[in-house]
C-alpha cells in the first residue's frame, strides 16, 4: 500500500516552514514591522508616538506623569527663591528671550528665560547653574536631543500648600538626582548648548503642575500652558540674603552620624532565642 504523504514527518516539516514563509512574507509586504524593527525606528519628538492633542481632553496632556504620593510629601517648603545663574540677584548674566515672547520661527510663545552671559555667544558655558530653591529633585536625565541634559525641582511655595517646579535645560552636565533633596543654592549642573543645538544658554522654567513635565514642549501654540513667569515668581517670593541653613544643618547630620560610635544597651541575645516584636502585642 503507498505510503501518503502526510505520514512522512518530513514533507510535513516542510510544508510547515513553507507556511511560516509565506506568511511572513505576506507580513512584511501588508506593512508589518517586527518588534526590533519598532525598537530601532527613531522619532523626531519624543511625543509622535503619542495621542494627537485634538483626540485627548482638555484637562489632560500627553506624555505626563504624575507625581507619586511620596515626593508631594517629601518637597519641602521653600524659604524664598533667587536667580539660577550669575549672582542670587541675576548679576552678570541677562534675559536674552522673555516669557511669553512669540516666535515664529520656532512657532510659539517662549515658556521660559534664556538666561545669558553677559560676555554673548558661548562665553558662559560651564558656568554653575544654582537650585532657585530648597526643593526634591523630580528629574534629571536628557529627555530629547533639542533639549539636552535637565533638571527638574519640585517646591512647596512659602505661606501656602502649593507645589511648583522649576526646570532647568540644555545643561551641560547634571550633578543631582532624583529623590535628592537640595539647599537653594546648591550647584546642580553647569550651563550648556544641549549637545551644540544653541548657543551657550540657561533655559529657565517656572511651573504650576503636580506632574513631572520634564521634555514638554518649550514652545507651544496655544501660549504658556501651566508656565508661569519666573522673574514674577522670584519677585513674589524673594529669597532671603541669608544662605539656605538647610544645607549647613544637612552637612551638620552627615558630619556628626560619620563621627558617632556605636553603643550597644542591651546583651547580646543567646542562641536559639526567638526575636520578637513588641509592636505586635499593642492594641490597634
Amino acid at each position: 500500500m503507498a505510503k501518503r504523504w502526510y505520514n512522512n514527518p518530513f514533507k510535513l516539516a516542510f510544508l510547515g516552514l513553507a507556511a511560516v514563509g509565506l506568511g511572513g512574507a505576506c507580513y512584511i509586504f501588508a506593512g508589518g514591522k517586527g518588534a526590533a524593527a519598532r525598537a530601532t525606528e527613531k522619532t523626531d519628538n519624543i511625543y509622535a508616538a503619542d495621542e494627537p492633542l485634538s483626540t485627548m481632553p482638555d484637562s489632560l496632556i500627553p506624555g505626563l506623569v504624575l507625581l507619586t504620593a511620596d515626593q508631594m510629601v517629601r518637597t519641602p517648603l521653600a524659604d524664598g527663591f533667587q536667580w539660577p545663574v550669575g549672582t542670587p540677584a541675576m548679576g552678570m548674566m541677562y534675559d536674552a528671550q522673555g516669557f511669553g515672547v512669540m516666535n515664529q520661527k520656532r512657532g510659539g510663545h517662549h515658556t521660559g528665560l534664556d538666561l545669558n552671559g553677559i560676555g554673548g555667544e558661548n562665553t558662559d558655558e560651564g558656568e554653575p547653574v544654582h537650585a532657585a530653591a530648597r526643593g526634591l529633585v523630580i528629574y534629571s536625565g536628557a529627555p530629547h536631543e533639542g533639549w539636552g541634559n535637565i533638571v527638574v525641582i519640585a517646591h512647596r511655595l512659602p505661606g501656602s500648600d502649593k507645589i511648583i517646579q522649576t526646570l532647568y535645560a540644555h545643561l551641560h552636565e547634571r550633578s543631582v538626582r532624583p529623590g535628592q533633596t537640595v539647599a537653594r543654592g546648591q550647584r546642580i549642573g553647569s550651563i550648556g548648548t544641549a549637545n551644540g543645538h544653541y548657543l551657550a544658554h540657561l533655559h529657565f522654567e517656572a511651573i504650576e503642575s503636580l506632574s513631572q513635565e520634564a521634555g514638554m514642549p518649550g514652545y507651544h501654540p496655544a501660549g504658556t500652558m501651566n508656565r508661569i513667569d519666573p522673574a514674577k515668581l522670584i519677585a513674589e517670593h524673594p529669597a532671603p540674603a541669608a544662605t539656605d541653613p538647610y544645607e549647613q544643618v544637612r552637612r551638620l547630620m552627615i558630619r556628626e552620624a560619620a563621627n558617632a560610635t556605636p553603643t550597644t544597651t542591651t546583651a547580646p541575645a543567646q542562641p536559639g532565642t526567638i526575636q520578637l516584636n513588641p509592636s505586635q502585642f499593642l492594641k490597634q
